[in-house]
Parts: C-alpha cells; structure tokens; sequence
C-alpha cells in the first residue's frame, strides 16, 4: 500500500475551556504522524484502507482522573493512549483514542526547554505509536520505541503549525 492508499479520519473533542486548539492543524498533524508509522499500521492483524484516531482535550483535573483511574498515577500527565482496534464498517480501523491535557504539555515544554507546539508533536507522536502498539515497559522496546519516535519528529519538525494551540483569552 502506498502513502497516499491509507485514508485517516481524526476526530477532535475540546473540553478544556482553558485552550484554544486549532483542530484542522490537529487533523493534519495526526495524518502527517499516521502516514510516517504507516508499516507498522498496516502491519496490524485486520487494517485495511482506513484508521481513525479520537483526539480529547481535557483539564488538568480530568486528566489526573483518567491517570488514577487507568494507569493508578494519581498525577497529571500529557496524554494518554487507550488502544482500541477494531474495524467499523465505513470508518476502517479504529485505532484508539488520545486524551491531551495542554496544561501538563506546557509543563512538560517549560521543563524540557522544548516549545509548546514541538512538546505537543513530540507526545502526539508518542501517543500514536502507543495505539499501534509500541511500548516502553522494558529496555529494548523503549529503546525501539524512542527511536521511531526521533525519527518521525524529524520528519515533521518543520511542518507543523506554529499556532495548534494556545491559551483562551
């Protein structure tokens, strides 16, 4: 299957009143991020054609909800990946949803030295090789994990959009 075969539709919710996110920046994000890991993609048991990926903003307060209740870190974090698939005629595979709280991306930016928009890409990118199931619990699939991650924020560093988020008025 060729770049251009694979159809990616990104849904994007935002619940935190605190952000403003450009959610066609997002989109385009998300399809640019799909299309780089496209041999893993189409490597999964079932995907055809077509994934879908939910993106949710949420505050902080959520986010450490989820956190707790998914991962037993009573912390807030950046985001979350909750794999899902499974195909849905019409749709195509369902890759799984990302939760994004922009507070704990900015956090992490301001602490790394990192740009908010490079911060977003960068756990964005994490987030998504997740859902296609790259882990991080043992040495050498950190190590896999870490350098397909470089590797695709090196492709995109320079194209995405310096505006995809920023704080509401």
């Amino acid at each position: 299957m060729k770049e251009s075969d694979l159809s990616v539709r990104c849904r994007v919710e935002l619940s935190d009143p605190g952000w403003q996110v450009d959610s066609k920046a997002l989109v385009e994000l998300v399809v640019r991020i799909t299309r780089l890991i496209q041999p893993e993609i189409t490597a999964i048991p079932g995907v055809r054609h077509a994934v879908a990926i939910s993106c949710y903003f949420v505050p902080g307060f959520q986010m450490q909800e989820l956190n707790r209740d998914h991962r037993g870190s009573d912390t807030m974090t950046d985001m979350l990946s909750f794999p899902l698939g499974y195909a849905v005629p019409g749709t195509g595979w369902v890759l799984g949803d990302v939760v994004i709280c922009m507070d704990a991306v900015e956090s992490k930016a301001v602490s790394s030295g990192n740009g908010l928009e490079d911060q977003l890409a960068f756990s964005l990118i994490h987030s998504v090789l997740h859902l296609v199931g790259f882990d991080h619990t043992v040495e050498h699939d950190r190590t896999l994990m870490e350098h397909r991650e470089e590797e695709v924020f090196a492709t995109i560093a320079h194209e995405h959009c310096p505006d995809l988020a920023r704080r509401s008025a």
